[in-house]
């Protein structure tokens, strides 16, 4: 093991959370180049045993994020907290090598699987980087395997094996260290609807058993019925979260809206579409909470929205408030 210093060190989190992600930002581009701001504050913590999912179009950021959490992305600004205190986006490059080593798992979408090393070997590359002696590589593997199916498959290489089976290796691969945090990247995206069903069944199993947590970015229905709960981002974003068996095609109707950090709260389209795109509101708060009302009345005949979109340039069909090219926003109006 390595020790961290103080610096970047502070207090262990409550007890029963994993992570706890404070504000991140990630911009890409130099200074004099066009900068696109893919994470614009997003904050939320990981429970011990929780698997945890993340939806949202493509270029809301997802990925981005789960790249920033496991340290193999700089953020920009913010802090991501692991349960000991360990800031990773303050930890010198080396010390990140290591804790995600010892602390981290990876399941990809593309299993990332070493193509001319057998099934055991793969499995086994995580714990040569520890330093983990012969006999605790050779026990781990086969406690893993046997306990993912495939120990019949440990001399296969993966070209040799069934994409079902290449992604349980890569899930016992992830497993190698005991970590305490999975993050899984579309990990059902290259297999058909029973081997994704397995795989989530397995995940499930796996968190009963060891205590692991899991961080799932997926655009599979399936995977909403296996997470504990679902962020949703847009447009880097934090907008909204749901609670177990979401429904992947009608997420307005189980989003809980978000107030960040930044008091920033972004209404379901349905209704904006109901607003007709109006933009100012007065406010005052009620025994049941806070009431937003229209300033002055809507006039749908001098409403005009606008054409294309203000992010990509996209053309914006009518009665839509959201790109359909990046997935961005467009509650403003051009009057």
């Amino acid at each position: 093991m390595y020790e961290v210093s103080s610096k970047i060190k502070i207090e262990p989190l409550p007890e029963g959370m994993t992570l706890q992600a404070i504000d991140i930002y990630h911009v890409y581009g130099l200074e004099h180049q066009n900068k696109v701001v893919a994470l614009r504050g997003v904050s939320f913590d990981i429970n011990k045993g929780e698997i945890l999912g993340i939806v949202g179009p493509s270029g809301s950021g997802k990925s981005t994020l789960l790249l920033s959490l496991g340290g193999m992305l700089k953020p920009t600004a913010g802090q991501v907290i692991y349960e000991d205190g360990t800031d990773i986006s303050k930890l010198p490059e080396e010390q990140q090598f290591q804790f995600r080593r010892n602390n981290i798992g990876y399941v990809f979408q593309e299993q990332n699987l070493i193509p001319y090393l057998s099934a055991e070997k793969n499995i086994e590359m995580p714990m040569r980087l520890v330093n983990k002696s012969f006999a605790e590589r050779k026990a781990r593997v086969k406690e893993l395997m046997e306990r993912l199916g495939i120990w019949h498959r440990r001399t296969h290489t993966p070209k040799k094996i069934s994409g079902g089976e290449q992604q349980r290796v890569a899930i016992a691969r992830a497993l190698a260290n005991n970590p305490k945090l999975i993050f899984a990247d579309e990990p059902t995206g290259n297999v058909d609807s029973e081997t994704s069903t397995q795989i989530l069944d397995l995940f499930k199993e796996l968190t009963q058993e060891m205590e692991t947590s899991y961080l799932i970015c997926s655009h599979d229905p399936i995977v909403g019925e296996f997470t504990d709960r679902t962020l949703e981002i847009r447009d880097g974003i934090l907008i909204g979260e749901h609670l177990k068996g979401i429904d992947l095609t009608d997420l307005d109707s189980s989003r809980l809206l978000v107030i960040d950090n930044q008091n920033r709260i972004t209404l379901p389209e349905k209704a904006i579409l109901e607003l007709h795109g109006v933009i100012l509101y007065t406010w005052e708060m009620t025994n049941e909470g806070i009431l937003l009302k229209p300033l002055g009345k809507i006039d749908k005949k001098r409403e005009r929205k606008i054409k294309f979109c203000t992010t990509c340039g996209a053309e914006i069909p009518p009665d839509t408030y959201s790109c359909l090219r990046c997935g961005a926003k467009l509650t403003r109006v051009v009057r």
